[in-house]
């Protein structure tokens, strides 16, 4: 897919505003475990082009959630992450591939409302002392890989599952990060072997992947002092609001 995108049009202003709401985005998403990327793109989408966003921001969320997997390094429960995760590469193969080609707007349709209606689901497998087996998470990783090669902001799916499956607290926000650094990393690497991801993009990524790598810190200092339920209710306001903005996209 040809890109229009040029780094030398982009102004100095332009890229103080990106950086900053990166910087904000990062730290918000630090203490969330994701999902609030989607309020970079409509920033983002005016400045680079709409289709360029995706692989853009693949590449600094390779090095946010790198910082944020350092940072989070002692809480990280394996086991569980990969269950997610191993499952979840083949997807983000599929997902990439099919980028140019995806009918977008009724996906994020779909992926929006499971979310919304994940936060009650949640709720009531708490309240009967349910949780989501193993083998399940490894079915909505696949899932998820498929959303996640193709779309932006799908990171709640992340969240609602980990969170289902008893991750918690800084556990749940480290998770999130490992998943979300390999998902990244083959995304990147399928859209460069695909021409959707060009140098000059691939360097706007990096620089606004720098400005949000201090977050993970900042949110590390945040989550550690944070009381576990009201850490899980701001999880679920992440979650809502991925499945809004999502929505949102249908009628965007």
């Amino acid at each position: 897919m040809e890109q229009t995108f040029l780094l030398s049009e982009v102004s100095l202003a332009s890229f103080v505003l990106i950086g900053v709401v990166a910087l904000a985005a990062s730290i918000m998403g630090g203490i969330g475990g994701g999902g609030l990327g989607l309020m970079i793109v409509p920033l983002l989408a005016p400045i680079v082009g709409i289709k360029a966003v995706i692989p853009l921001m693949a590449v600094s969320g390779l090095l946010s959630n790198s910082s944020r997997v350092f940072a989070f390094r002692k809480h990280i429960d394996f086991p569980a992450t990969m269950r997610f995760m191993l499952p979840a590469i083949p997807g983000v193969v599929l997902g990439a591939a099919i980028y140019s080609y995806l009918p977008a707007q009724a996906l994020y349709g779909l992926l929006g409302a499971f979310l919304i209606i994940s936060v009650p689901m949640r709720r009531y497998m708490e309240s009967q002392r349910l949780q989501i087996k193993p083998k399940s998470v490894g079915w909505v990783g696949a899932c998820y890989g498929v959303f996640a090669g193709s779309l932006n902001g799908t990171g709640a799916i992340v969240i609602a599952t980990l969170l289902a499956a008893g991750l918690q607290g800084s556990t749940l926000v480290a998770g999130k990060a490992v998943v979300a650094v390999a998902t990244t990393g083959i995304k990147i690497i399928m859209f460069g072997s695909l021409d959707i991801l060009n140098a000059e993009l691939a360097l706007a990524g990096l620089l606004m992947g720098i400005c949000m790598m201090p977050g993970a810190f900042i949110a590390r200092w945040i989550v550690t002092r944070m009381d576990i339920r009201a850490h899980t209710k701001f999880i679920e306001i992440v979650i809502l609001f991925g499945g809004c903005s999502l929505l949102w996209q249908v009628f965007a």
